[in-house]
């Protein structure tokens, strides 16, 4: 926060090709407290003119971005994730979003660390019968609009899910997108809401805001049968 001047100024203005490392994004500083919490950068760095913002879902993704975010001329944001996931990710293209799997009742859009957690949660959705599909939004800006509208005109609802806080992030985002192309669908959004997280282990973070595979699971279920029974 105290360099964001010296972003927006010596960077931003100037337009120069500087990138970015956020070390310990979001949920990842699990212990710190809220001083320490990084959880509005997503919103902060994609509100400077020509400031692109990257976030990987793990190691794997992170490698296969850097290359292509490097030989951009733009400065870039990058929320450094190196921890291990067990999903091979495809070739990074800026501006585009991995798409996982397609599904007809559900779309999940996810960024970062919360990939993982994410793909654990489609597969038990999977297992009660619902069609899930699930998208890393590995690039926030620029952003995938063409797959947000496919995955909103294909799903009867998306969720979104962040590490992050609900204004500005990828809610923020989609809900953009959506009324830029006049496109209506049934959204939930798995974030922090105006507050920030109560410090612990990863483990006991993730269990504290509903965010383990199992609940975010929960959650998305507990949407769908309501969406089905209107």
């Amino acid at each position: 926060m105290r360099a964001y001047e010296f972003i927006r100024t010596d960077v931003g203005i100037a337009h120069l090709p500087v990138k970015l490392s956020g070390y310990i994004p979001g949920l990842l500083s699990d212990g710190n407290g809220p001083t320490h919490q990084s959880i509005e950068d997503v919103a902060i760095m994609r509100g400077i003119p020509g400031m692109e913002v990257y976030c990987p879902a793990d190691e794997d993704d992170l490698v296969r971005s850097l290359p292509a975010i490097w030989s951009s001329n733009a400065p870039a944001y990058v929320r450094i994730n190196h921890k291990k996931g067990e999903y091979t990710h495809r070739p990074f293209e800026r501006g585009r979003a991995e798409v996982v799997t397609e599904g007809t009742d559900v779309t999940i859009l996810v960024y970062g660390f919360l990939f993982g957690n994410a793909l654990k949660a489609q597969r038990i959705l999977q297992q009660e019968g619902l069609s899930v599909g699930l998208v890393n939004m590995r690039s926030l800006k620029p952003v995938d609009e063409t797959e947000i509208i496919r995955a909103a005109k294909r799903s009867r609802m998306l969720v979104t899910i962040e590490d992050h806080l609900l204004t500005g992030g990828l809610y923020s985002i989609v809900a953009e997108v959506l009324l830029k192309y006049g496109v209506t669908v049934r959204t939930l959004p798995l974030a922090l809401e105006e507050r920030w997280f109560k410090p612990g282990l990863l483990t006991e973070v993730l269990e504290t805001e509903g965010l383990t595979p199992e609940k975010i699971a929960g959650k998305i279920y507990s949407s769908s049968n309501l969406l089905y029974a209107e």
